[in-house]
């Protein structure tokens, strides 16, 4: 006799090893899709193995594989071991090419981590929950106050197939809400939401796990080092898939003040997905007290209390003072080596700006091809970070806060390895004698590395010139978000020079209905290039509002003190 198809799941019972679960063959249930097995320990870090190996050919891999998007990620067999029968074992047959288009258009960097985690949820037959979140407070989910959940959709009990359970759960159908980064905005203490806070250890805190930045942004771990620094996949509003960014993304937990705001508002930091299960013949999530297992806790909030409250606090036989060196101390395994760690980073903050490079090429010819793009000005709904429309997939604010901060990062890392110059618990000083010599070969050593590196554009006049990385850190704080600037405002051409002959210059037009001729928005908008964090705040043009002077100093006059005797 020919079975049925849930017959057949039905007729696999439970197989040791492979957390497969038997199904009631009588149920009518089918769902969004089978259920073949269940989350335990060991799918947990198997899902981890499967992001890891993303984040690898997305680092390694070719030129394709770099830029790929979710969509092409999802059918790169050496990306997706999912496409490997012996790494899925039993499971559902790969998305067809509508539903991967689906996943693309939706994949933004608060959707990101969600979509991963369905995706692999739905191949390797697990049972998933998706929150429905609501505000206490706030004009924008994404920083409201007092998000909590207040319905779900389950796969189990979901009439209709993959592409209709992503978007009813992911679009809200009828009901209007749609995910973003403020589904992951929400008290730990809470439960049934979608993700929970967890230790910062080794057995937690693994590719896979997520970072919810509070000021709106989140990041999927890809793999972390043996000096404990976490390196990310970072998802935009254009749908690609960026994999540089390292602890400099989450500079602080800024929700940590425990005395003060209580658990109310400790929903940043890292994260992980919380897991279903199946029950009453629906999926229902993990409670609080079964996420203990894979990590749940308040832990990190704790710390910052203790740190915010002395200054600094030390973590196995380190003293750190600021939240990356919470958590590189918590998950370090090795020394870490000054040189190696700058020549890294360069490498990580040379590729931002290449990605950048590409980034604003199509920019301006969405510009050229489109028009012009409003500018979300002093407006309680957007600002410049969080917008809708072509603003928030054109304009480049958020992202640039990153290279910035990636730069500062590796300057103030730096400069900390030479403050503890001596300590080999923590650093490999071998072959220098002195503090003074160190720093000497590191400043020498990022001029050679910042000449050598750098992009190439084409401004709007059609000529292509190159910046080397020594060009583009005199000009870091000049280059332009606003997607109406031609391209070599983009990349902060200085007054006179011939970056700028023969300039295309576009007005650009505000949300109140007055419009700006270029340079005058560009010299209006040099305080916004001066914060050093998305602000959650409406964006002001009024040049007294904003900050007057750069959050920081460039390397070689941090790293100058260190050059005296």
């Amino acid at each position: 006799m020919k079975l049925t198809r849930r017959q057949f799941i039905a007729s696999l019972g439970t197989i040791a090893g492979n957390s497969l679960i038997p199904i009631d063959s009588s149920s009518e249930i089918f769902g969004a899709w089978p259920v073949l097995r269940e989350w335990n320990f060991n799918e947990f870090h198997k899902y981890s193995d499967w992001v890891r190996n993303i984040y690898k050919f997305k680092r390694d891999g070719t030129g394709k594989q770099k830029g790929a998007k979710i969509d092409r990620v999802m059918i790169d067999d050496e990306m997706n071991l999912l496409n490997n029968p012996d790494f899925l074992q039993n499971g559902n047959a790969q998305l067809g090419s509508d539903d991967l288009g689906l996943l693309k258009a939706m994949c933004h960097c608060g959707s990101f981590p969600e979509l991963l985690f369905l995706y692999y949820n739905y191949r390797r037959g697990l049972p998933a929950v998706v929150s429905q979140i609501k505000m206490k407070k706030g004009g924008d989910i994404r920083y409201s106050y007092g998000n909590h959940p207040v319905g779900s959709v389950d796969s189990v009990s979901f009439n209709g197939n993959f592409r209709g359970f992503l978007s009813a759960s992911m679009e809200g159908g009828e009901n209007g809400f749609n995910f973003v980064s403020g589904n992951f905005r929400t008290a730990p203490d809470l439960e049934a939401t979608d993700s929970v806070p967890i230790s910062i250890n080794q057995s937690s805190l693994v590719p896979g796990t997520m970072c919810y930045n509070a000021n709106g942004h989140c990041l999927v771990v890809g793999d972390i080092d043996s000096s404990g620094e976490i390196h990310f996949l970072d998802s935009h509003p254009d749908h690609s898939i960026t994999f540089n960014q390292t602890l400099s993304a989450i500079p602080f937990v800024k929700s940590a003040e425990l005395g003060v705001s209580g658990l109310s508002r400790c929903y940043d930091g890292f994260r992980v997905m919380r897991f279903a299960k199946m029950q009453g013949g629906k999926a229902v999530h993990f409670t609080n007290q079964e996420m203990l297992e894979f990590g749940y806790s308040i832990e990190q909030y704790k710390l910052m209390a203790e740190l915010n409250e002395n200054g600094s606090i030390e973590i196995n036989g380190e003293k750190v003072s600021d939240y990356p060196g919470i958590v590189r101390a918590s998950l370090r395994t090795g020394i870490e080596s000054p040189v190696k760690f700058l020549e890294s980073s360069v490498l990580e903050f040379s590729e931002m700006l290449e990605e950048r490079a590409e980034f604003v090429r199509q920019a301006w010819n969405d510009v050229l091809q489109n028009g012009v793009i409003t500018f979300p000005n002093d407006s309680s709904e957007e600002n410049i970070y969080q917008a809708n429309g072509r603003w928030e997939v054109w304009s480049s604010p958020s992202s640039d806060v990153d290279r910035k901060n990636k730069y500062s990062y590796f300057t103030q890392r730096l400069k900390s390895m030479l403050e503890n110059f001596g300590n080999s618990q923590i650093c490999d000083y071998s072959g220098f004698s002195s503090r003074k010599a160190l720093a000497e070969f590191l400043i020498k050593r990022k001029e050679e590395l910042f000449l050598e590196k750098g992009i190439v554009y084409e401004n709007s006049s059609g000529k292509s010139f190159r910046l080397a990385l020594s060009d583009i850190e005199s000009r870091l704080f000049d280059m332009s978000f606003d997607p109406n600037h031609p391209p070599e405002l983009r990349w902060g051409a200085p007054e006179n020079s011939e970056e700028r002959q023969g300039m295309k210059l576009f007005k650009t037009p505000l949300r109140t209905g007055e419009s700006l001729d270029a340079l005058t928005a560009y010299n209006l908008e040099k305080g916004l290039r001066y914060y050093p964090v998305r602000q959650a705040t409406p964006t002001s043009l009024n040049l007294e509002a904003n900050p007057k002077t750069p959050p920081f100093e460039l390397f070689n006059k941090v790293l100058a003190s260190y050059l005296a005797p």
